[in-house]
């Protein structure tokens, strides 16, 4: 149970902190980039909005299993 409050906590400290950074953003006059409807869009603190890119989907080479180990060692 210690993981998931873990997780839950991590969540809520990231969220508060992307809110405190958009207000400091918009309070600069600093735009911020946002994914929004498969779309990378860049947010003006004017309230204006441009497209930079449409995301695709990649599909992964990797199939992995429920239960998988990942090692995170870099080789060599």
């Amino acid at each position: 149970m210690q993981k998931l409050e873990e997780r839950q906590l991590l969540s809520k400290v990231a969220r508060e902190a992307s809110i405190v950074a958009n207000r400091e953003n918009r309070a600069l006059g600093l735009p911020i980039q946002i994914v929004e409807d498969g779309y990378v869009i860049e947010k003006f603190a004017d309230g204006s909005k441009r497209t930079i890119k449409k995301l695709e989907k990649v599909k992964s080479k990797v199939r992995l299993k429920k239960g998988s180990v990942l090692c995170l060692k870099q080789k060599g």
